[in-house]
């Protein structure tokens, strides 16, 4: 049985105890001790981290009366000193009272009523049995779990049991029996909870809702807490301060000259595939003239290479190829270190891929693949190139063409 005092003192960081049971399992080193301040996972908090004789540990579970601690190593038995993460332990002190804060806001502005928590590394979330939440709602949920914060309201823990547990005005009902240990702000807000929280609700210092969204018919909302609230405050207003200078504007303008500027890249990109769409046609035609059917072959076989076009392009200029009769092509793009090569035949004509794929990818080292009429993938051989493209005329006269 593990003495549990992370209960008694939220503000102890470290401590003796007794190695009472080391076990060797897949998870790591089982440590079990006579007593600890580790708090294990529950509540929907996370468990501590820090160290035991400098050994982190990587994970605290209860089980029935024990508390297990999982470490990369064997701690050895006997006396050990254990510490806990103090930064580790504060975020998710806030992240937890900050929690029954806004819980407890959102029922008081419309009696929502929350569902879930999860309280990741970045943020935390709420889920409330609620399809929407109106902006202003949300608005004033956000002011008032604020305002319980900037009033440093006192939190108590009271132990009771299930007999007695009508006499507490809780917000959430809870079915569990026997003894019940209960968080109270207050005369704000009063739930059943095993987690660990400040002794006074100023200690969360702030809260932030970033984001809303629906998940299974309910409203799932994201929100910055304490610490990290404060970060990104402090990240989002040094984004602005870049935008503020990119946009020649002031932060009240940014919507209007995004969206300003968004129809001018739309415009833009129109013009620019209109003009890349003819450029791709009198490249295809001049290269459709520039090329003739080779001695008794009834096709036309066009090989060009680039180096470092548009991929979009050589798209293009193919599509434009493949329109033309009897005509077999192969177009190739040169990268530094790679290439791109694309292979294609016009509907009325046939290029027999599978039994020439190992012969011309060899020589590029490449890979790829595709259906009649087109073939397309890369190659790490750029220099061979020219090589590629003279295999492929090569087999357009010495394999079968129907």
């Amino acid at each position: 049985m593990t003495e549990k005092c992370y209960y008694l003192d939220i503000n102890k960081l470290e401590f003796e105890a007794e190695s009472s049971d080391v076990v060797k399992e897949k998870k790591g080193w089982r440590v079990t001790l006579d007593k600890t301040y580790f708090f294990p996972e529950g509540g929907g908090q996370p468990a501590d981290r820090g160290w035991i004789n400098d050994i982190p540990v990587k994970d605290v579970r209860k089980k029935g009366d024990d508390i297990y601690h999982y470490l990369g190593e064997n701690p050895g038995n006997g006396t050990v000193k254990g510490k806990i993460d103090p930064l580790w332990r504060r975020d998710f002190m806030q992240q937890h009272t900050g929690q029954h804060i806004i819980s407890g806001a959102l029922w008081k502005v419309g009696q929502y009523k929350t569902v879930s928590v999860h309280m990741g590394l970045d943020y935390t979330t709420i889920e409330i049995d609620a399809p929407e939440i109106p902006e202003e709602d949300l608005l004033r949920v956000e002011k008032l779990a604020n305002r319980v914060i900037n009033n440093d309201m006192p939190i108590h823990v009271v132990e009771t049991s299930h007999r007695e547990i009508d006499q507490f005005p809780l917000r959430k009902p809870t079915d569990l029996k026997g003894k019940i240990r209960l968080v109270r702000i207050g005369d704000f807000d009063c739930v059943a909870c095993g987690g660990l929280h400040f002794d006074s609700t100023g200690k969360v210092e702030l809260v932030k809702a970033t984001g809303v969204e629906k998940i299974r018919g309910h409203v799932r909302m994201t929100w910055k807490i304490g610490e990290r609230a404060h970060a990104d405050y402090t990240k989002k207003n040094h984004i602005i301060s870049g935008l503020r200078s990119v946009l020649s504007t002031n932060e009240e303008m940014f919507v209007r000259k995004t969206q300003e500027l968004q129809e001018e890249i739309l415009t833009y990109k129109r013009k620019c595939n209109m003009l890349e769409n003819r450029l791709a046609d009198t490249i295809a035609r001049n290269l459709y003239e520039a090329h003739t059917k080779q001695g008794e072959s009834t096709c036309r076989v066009i090989g060009a290479s680039w180096r470092e076009e548009e991929p979009n392009l050589i798209k293009k200029i193919m599509k434009e190829l493949l329109k033309c009769d009897n005509t077999l092509i192969c177009l190739v793009n040169i990268f530094p270190g790679k290439l791109q090569w694309s292979i294609g035949c016009s509907a009325d004509s046939h290029f027999p891929y599978d039994e020439s794929k190992n012969e011309l990818l060899a020589i590029i080292d490449g890979k790829g693949g595709g259906r009649h009429p087109l073939w397309q993938g890369t190659g790490s051989q750029p220099g061979s190139a020219e090589d590629f493209i003279a295999a492929f005329r090569s087999l357009t006269l010495r394999l079968p063409l129907i």
